[in-house]
């Protein structure tokens, strides 16, 4: 398992997060030492995947790692769209599917009941 593509990963779903929870996720994900855990985020930071914010206005200061290049504010506002339109459009489809269904269930209905045999 590469540790570092799972931090990166993990970074993408939930953006700027604690260093500590960083390394208690380690811990807990892949069985790592938090020493060990460090290391990697360390190592990271060299290689410039990740970076290191303090948020020196928090009592005690935080650290907090973030990935090297988040997305600009113009492209994340564009996917945000499209996945909002996206789910609309899912649910319309779905709205659709179940109208269709009911009235196929009406009319089969009425296709039993009118018949005599």
């Amino acid at each position: 398992m590469d540790v570092e593509k799972e931090v990166v990963l993990y970074l993408h779903e939930y953006g700027n997060t604690r260093e500590s929870d960083i390394i208690n996720y380690g811990v807990k994900q892949f069985n790592y030492s938090s020493r060990r855990m460090k290391k990697v985020i360390k190592r990271m930071v060299i290689k410039g995947k990740i970076h290191f914010i303090v948020h020196s206005k928090l009592d005690p200061p935080a650290v907090y790692v973030s990935l090297k290049e988040p997305l600009p504010p113009e492209i994340a506002k564009i996917l945000l769209e499209a996945f909002f339109q996206m789910k609309t459009a899912e649910e319309d489809t779905q709205k659709i599917l179940e109208e269709a269904a009911a009235l196929a269930e009406q009319k089969s209905e009425r296709g039993t009941h009118g018949h005599l045999r």
